[in-house]
């Protein structure tokens, strides 16, 4: 089978649709596995109803609203979201991607973003009777979402305009949200360089839990098995929180050749399910389990493998990958034939800049290769590639690097108009700092998230990897590290939330003391501040990356110093 991106770039997933909903009408497109107690009711579209669905929406957004208008989807994940998205594409609309509010929180995100985007109709879940109220206005007209799989099976899809396809909010773990301007063109480019980067999206089930609000969720969970005409299948990422087996057991019930999670979601599946429940599980059909939304820890992949051995995942299924929004989503992919390969570095090394493997030091797993588009590490103020091994900034370039933040031009030109000296063609910079080894990409850490201390450099996730190391009485990601300057000098501060917040004073104490040692012996450098807080206190994206500059305004403004933020104990102090 040859790539399906073989024409210049299209409406190229309503298209890929509706040429699967001639071709083979009746296989099922997208599967939503809606969970009730211990029961699972799968709910399926066919590649005719949902053409069809798609198109009927399509046709109501026509009538409501102007081609190029914004359009907010805050549907409930799923089969409604899929419908909404697509809509949007057949009819023209630029699709917004957001999220209903879910009890409160993330409501001032919602009302940046809904600010920022002035949509002029939203599109919401029949049975949602709170998101209308909570936002007014500022949804502009309000759509119910009731996917009629029983329409037109010839619906209309409308020529591609110069209108971006969608606008892709980032999650903010730096910096306030901003609309990333996603064309038509970026998203098939970035459709095409999964589909030929992971051969299993073309014959095998995608299943994924991933949000289809993030640009993993909405470009690998949703857009890639319609593009690849295999079937999709999703559960809400509440439902994989509450049970991490539910997504096991998706996994193995529709013999998946792929799939996605971070992170933490290894970690919780590991710990979170028991031996009973992983007994007949069969995951011998993964062939790519893609990772890339949060630093990579290759023992968390080790302890997965470990796990799951018996049940048929082989370690070479792990796919660790670079990418981010402002890309549409990939950059650099590990071979899905590859073992997953992790080097330990030098940390005064790499704090001056040079990558040198050690015994011990700081454990980074490789981030593949570049996925169809040009990746060069930089030395930004200079503007010049720097040497293998060396640490540098991520610079981007390819077809699916996006045109630019929605109606903010200073940021457009700041990230995505970077020239190399000598050169004027435009790079997207993408505020990481990684390094080549061995002919793979490693990330190090965010460039402004870096600590200065006395001269040298420090990356916040590996002092909260040893912290996270030496204190079980921490909860697992949920400790921030970051340098705060108080006029005089710069200090670094940890803060990290309890897992029993009713912890004795004698206990707190004892554990800062702990982490303190913990973190001076493996970093030579004394923190300023400990503070240990309750569970929920440190802010977060939406897709769970740390929110590390808001902490350090919190911190600063003097909003996690109090007692009450640690139950009845003071926080540490140096």
């Amino acid at each position: 089978m040859t790539s399906p991106h073989t024409t210049p770039p299209r409406n190229a997933l309503a298209a890929r649709i509706a040429e699967w909903a001639r071709t083979k009408p009746n296989s099922s497109a997208y599967t939503e596995l809606r969970y009730h107690g211990q029961h699972c009711e799968p709910v399926t579209l066919t590649y005719r109803q949902l053409h069809a669905a798609a198109g009927a929406l399509a046709q109501r957004l026509r009538a409501t609203s102007d081609p190029g208008d914004r359009v907010a989807i805050l549907c409930a994940h799923g089969i409604d979201y899929a419908v909404a998205f697509l809509a949007c594409l057949y009819s023209n609309r630029i699709a917004v991607p957001l999220f209903p509010p879910t009890g409160g929180r993330n409501r001032s995100r919602l009302d940046g973003v809904l600010a920022d985007a002035c949509p002029a109709l939203s599109l919401i879940s029949a049975a949602d009777t709170t998101t209308g109220d909570i936002f007014g206005r500022a949804l502009g007209r309000v759509l119910e979402v009731e996917p009629d799989a029983t329409a037109s099976a010839d619906p209309i899809v409308d020529a591609i305009r110069t209108d971006p396809a969608y606008l892709q909010y980032t999650s903010g773990s730096t910096k306030a949200p901003a609309g990333v301007e996603v064309t038509h063109a970026n998203l098939a480019a970035a459709l095409d360089q999964l589909w030929t980067a992971v051969p299993a999206v073309r014959t095998k089930p995608i299943v994924s839990w991933l949000p289809f609000f993030h640009d993993m969720g909405l470009v690998l969970a949703l857009s890639l098995p319609l593009y690849a005409g295999v079937p999709g299948v999703t559960m809400a990422p509440a439902e994989f929180v509450k049970r991490p087996i539910r997504w096991l057991r998706a996994l193995s019930d529709y013999h998946a050749g792929t799939t996605g999670c971070p992170n933490f979601g290894l970690a919780l599946a590991v710990s979170a399910t028991t031996a009973e429940e992983r007994a007949d599980l069969d995951l011998s059909a993964l062939d790519a389990l893609l990772n890339g939304a949060e630093p990579i820890r290759a023992e968390v992949l080790t302890a997965f493998t470990e796990t799951f051995a018996a049940n048929g995942f082989r370690h070479h299924a792990h796919t660790p990958g670079f990418g981010l929004a402002e890309a549409t989503l990939p950059v650099t992919i590990c071979g899905v034939l590859d073992e997953p390969v992790s080097h330990r570095f030098d940390r005064v090394a790499l704090a001056q800049g040079t990558a040198q493997p050690a015994r011990t030091g700081i454990p980074l797993v490789g981030c593949g290769i570049p996925a169809g588009q040009q990746v060069a590490v930089v030395e930004p103020t200079e503007r010049i590639e720097v040497v293998t091994g060396t640490v540098g900034e991520i610079w981007v370039r390819g077809p699916n690097v996006c045109a630019g933040y929605y109606n903010n031009p200073d940021a457009t030109a700041a990230s995505f108009g970077a020239t190399l000296s000598g050169s004027h063609e435009s790079w997207l910079r993408t505020g990481d700092l990684g390094f080549w080894y061995e002919g793979q990409l490693y990330v190090a850490g965010r460039l402004k998230d870096l600590i200065v201390i006395d001269g040298r450099n420090h990356y916040p996730a590996d002092i909260e990897t040893t912290v996270a190391d030496c204190a079980p009485e921490v909860r697992a990601g949920h400790v921030t590290a970051f340098g705060h300057d108080d006029g005089r000098r710069e200090d670094l501060v940890v803060v990290a939330e309890l897992v029993d917040p009713a912890a004795g004073s004698a206990e707190v104490a004892a554990l800062g003391r702990r982490i303190r040692n913990a973190i001076a012996t493996a970093h030579e450098v004394t923190p300023g501040d400990i503070v240990l807080v309750q569970p929920g206190r440190i802010p977060k994206t939406t897709s769970g990356k740390l929110r590390r500059g808001e902490c350090r305004a919190l911190y600063g403004a003097g909003h996690l110093t109090r007692p009450e933020h640690c139950g009845n104990t003071p926080p540490m102090s140096p």
